[in-house]
């Protein structure tokens, strides 16, 4: 298949903070090679529009990422996502040719049509519901269309995987109005307790937008078998993620974790794929790849890789799975999230 012919729809990445927050902590950890003037067209992180329309037809979740600790920023939870959302704007209106966002998740293919990029808008951490559920309506009306409900620590929804407690009671009402909104819930980072609980009260399908396997790899912020099969089940999708310390254990141990580690092979990452494919998950998994906001394998470092990532998950799974992760399993997704 040739490289402009691929269909990519990825469901996370952190490049939206990484250019609006560059010089402040934590982002300029993370985005030290963001020079003032680069912006979402022209950069050197690992996406750009300008890379992606060269790989191919793309559609990429934009997070707003609202880290735990927002001390350094001075910054509310709900000013921080007002402020990046509007950088976000303020792109879409200055690359109108390179880019749209996607309001109705059945019109992803509209942007393809005219060459564009299509650009959802999305949030990572729902600390920003700290005043109340109305920042939910002001999220729709920007746009959004899926939350990641918690980061590591614990908000005012739950806690992360650095934590114990599941959902709070207003959790429960927020997963009950994002519903009502069409916001997909995303498990991510979430932690065991959370996710029961999201099980117990979700009506509708979610997502992990970016985890892998746990029995694959052992960090608590991957997926354990009941927890793949429970979206599985739910008609949700789970994106595959290509952050190391997410696909091979040995960037889990020792005081050193990634120094000096050999780095991540296909096979490796493969190995997710394969056991999710095990688990019936042929319509499930699709693509996260938490670009510019991880570390990823040094053959996967942006969007310029793609195509030969697809070539590999093609020659070892099939032209029809590879299809299915890249682009239809999520397109189909948030097609079926806009009926009611």
């Amino acid at each position: 298949m040739a490289a402009a012919s691929i269909r990519i729809f990825d469901l996370h990445c952190d490049t939206l903070d990484s250019l609006s927050m560059y010089d402040v902590e934590p982002f300029s950890r993370s985005a030290s090679n963001v020079r003032e003037g680069d912006d979402l067209a022209h950069n050197s992180l690992q996406l750009s529009l300008e890379r992606m329309a060269q790989a191919g037809s793309w559609c990429q979740c934009f997070a707003v990422w609202v880290p735990d600790d927002l001390s350094k920023t001075g910054l509310k939870p709900h000013e921080f996502y007002r402020k990046v959302a509007s950088y976000f704007r303020e792109q879409l209106e200055e690359h109108r040719p390179e880019v749209c966002q996607v309001l109705d998740g059945r019109k992803v293919e509209d942007a393809f049509s005219d060459g564009r990029v299509a650009a959802m808008l999305t949030v990572e951490n729902a600390s920003p519901l700290e005043n109340g559920l109305s920042i939910l309506d002001e999220m729709r009306s920007d746009g959004v269309k899926m939350i990641t409900l918690t980061w590591n620590g614990q908000n005012c929804i739950g806690s992360g995987n650095d934590a114990r407690e599941g959902l709070s009671s207003f959790g429960i009402k927020a997963l009950k109005r994002m519903e009502e909104l069409h916001i997909v819930a995303d498990v991510s980072h979430l932690n065991d307790a959370g996710f029961s609980d999201v099980l117990s009260h979700a009506t509708r399908p979610f997502v992990a937008t970016h985890s892998n396997s746990r029995s694959v790899c052992a960090h608590p912020r991957n997926l354990t078998d009941y927890e793949f099969e429970a979206i599985r089940d739910r008609g949700g999708l789970v994106g595959i993620n290509y952050c190391r310390s997410f696909i091979a254990d040995r960037f889990n141990q020792g005081s050193g974790k990634d120094s000096g580690q050999p780095d991540v092979t296909f096979d490796e990452l493969s190995y997710h794929i394969d056991h999710f494919l095990e688990l019936g998950g042929e319509h499930i998994i699709a693509l996260g790849s938490d670009f510019d906001g991880s570390t990823t394998p040094s053959w996967l470092s942006g969007a310029q890789d793609m195509p030969a990532f697809h070539a590999l998950v093609a020659r070892r799974f099939g032209e029809d799975i590879a299809e299915a992760m890249f682009f239809q399993n999520a397109a189909s997704f948030f097609a079926r999230n806009e009926e009611d």
